[in-house]
């Protein structure tokens, strides 16, 4: 409170990080905030994942200590928990006061963040260490009054890693922004077109080990759990950075399963089926693009040097890791969505991808890939049309909508791909209202 003080006393720009170490073990609450929620703990929800009979079809282990699989046990837990984060609120509105006292409220940017979620039972674990939603999820919200619509809320993925650029966007310095994140004010001004690839996906890394001087790293070498999680919707891939890793790659639909207690990569993908395997080839595919757009001139995926000299660096161990079962031909979707537009001129303007590919021995040959339906003059494609796809590689296609809003209310529009592989494959195209919800959905 003090070095706010000194800082709007100054009266020039200035910037403020205040951390708080709660809520944070060992979990020691104020005994005001304490005693509030202790008399609301039998209301409390754990979620059913802490049964964690389903982790026996992941790499994650329970919890050593047999309490974080007690329900009561993890109630009175979640009090200590819960009280923490009301203190926390406490102090942050006491800032917030400041602030309006002093008249500058208006002109300050405020972003409220966590470096990680907690577990509080889920999966029968605490802490973090996962890429359970439970732990890898975390709160951003952003204030700035004119520039940020109040209560707005956003339901894309999005990553720590945009939050710098977000800044420099909003404070009028986004020349100065040399880091690998992209501003979020495409999705809060929406904005957002997909222009380039699909900006809509977000991945995270886990990786514990640390250089040491003589060049090794710390800890294991590349087995457990080191590896990557990509989002895109509601589907999430968990694959490890070794091909060799024996360790079992996940994929959960967070629509169906929030809890994510079905990996629908079944012994380890054996038992998956066509339209599970081409969306992990998909995810991995949009994984693999992130690699080498993060790669840059050091080669931090593409070196094996960033792993101690084991393996063959990030991106061929990707691509070469296959631990479900292979299909001469695979697509992303059968259905795909055309998201939110943005109002670009007089016309509303939105890209998509699919992908299709092969990953058993041999070729495909891709004759032709169209569009038809009587919208189609809204829909215009382009990268790859027509050729062969070799095994274990894949293509994009970028699906461009450009016209009216209400011409997403029902699209009548469909791909249509000819190969060697038998019949056509078509993927249904669908329009969606600029809430960002499916017309197919709401009937």
């Amino acid at each position: 409170m003090h070095a706010l003080d000194r800082l709007i006393s100054e009266n020039k720009t200035w910037s403020l990080v205040v951390s708080f170490q709660n809520p944070h073990p060992p979990n020691v609450a104020a005994g005001k905030y304490f005693d509030r929620y202790w008399d609301f703990k039998k209301d409390f929800f754990v979620p059913p994942s802490i049964d964690t009979a389903h982790l026996k079809n992941t790499p994650y282990k329970k919890d050593k200590n047999p309490k974080i699989q007690e329900i009561e046990a993890v109630k009175e837990w979640m009090v200590s928990y819960y009280a923490l984060v009301e203190e926390v609120d406490h102090h942050i509105g006491r800032l917030l006061r400041k602030l309006d006292k002093a008249g500058q409220t208006n002109n300050t940017l405020l972003i409220f963040t966590s470096d990680h979620g907690e577990s509080l039972g889920a999966h029968g674990r605490k802490g973090k260490g996962t890429f359970f939603e439970e732990s890898v999820r975390s709160p951003l919200m952003f204030r700035l009054p004119n520039e940020i619509p109040q209560g707005k809320a956003i339901d894309i993925p999005t990553s720590s890693i945009d939050v710098f650029s977000t800044i420099l966007d909003y404070t009028g310095n986004e020349m100065h922004d040399a880091s690998d994140g992209k501003s979020l004010r495409r999705f809060i001004d929406e904005s957002n077109t997909n222009s380039d690839y699909d900006n809509e996906v977000v991945v995270s890394e886990w990786d514990t080990r640390k250089p040491t001087k003589t060049g090794d790293l710390t800890g294991s070498i590349l087995r457990g759990t080191y590896g990557f999680m990509v989002v895109k919707d509601n589907w999430k891939l968990i694959i490890v950075k070794s091909e060799s890793n024996p360790a079992k790659d996940q994929l959960y639909n967070l629509a169906i399963d929030p809890f994510e207690m079905n990996n629908m990569l079944q012994h380890n993908g054996t038992s998956a089926s066509k339209d599970i395997v081409g969306k992990v080839e998909h995810l991995k595919a949009l994984l693999i693009e992130w690699m080498k757009r993060m790669n840059g001139s050091k080669g931090l995926y593409s070196k094996p040097v960033f792993n101690a000299g084991e393996g063959r660096g990030d991106i061929v161990e990707v691509v070469s890791r296959r631990t479900w079962k292979g299909f001469p031909i695979w697509v992303s979707d059968t259905e795909l969505q055309i998201g939110k537009p943005a109002l670009i001129g007089s016309k509303y303007i939105r890209k998509e991808f699919f992908y299709i590919g092969r990953t058993t021995e041999g070729i495909l040959e891709v004759y032709n890939i169209s569009v038809e339906g009587k919208d189609s003059h809204l829909i215009i494609l382009n990268g790859f049309f027509a050729g062969p796809i070799n095994a274990e590689e894949h293509e994009r296609v970028k699906v461009a909508f450009k016209g009216r809003l209400d011409d997403l209310d029902i699209l009548d529009a469909q791909i249509r791909v000819t190969h060697s592989e038998g019949e056509d494959i078509i993927i249904k195209l669908q329009g969606c209202n600029y809430s960002g919800k499916c017309h197919e959905e709401e009937k």
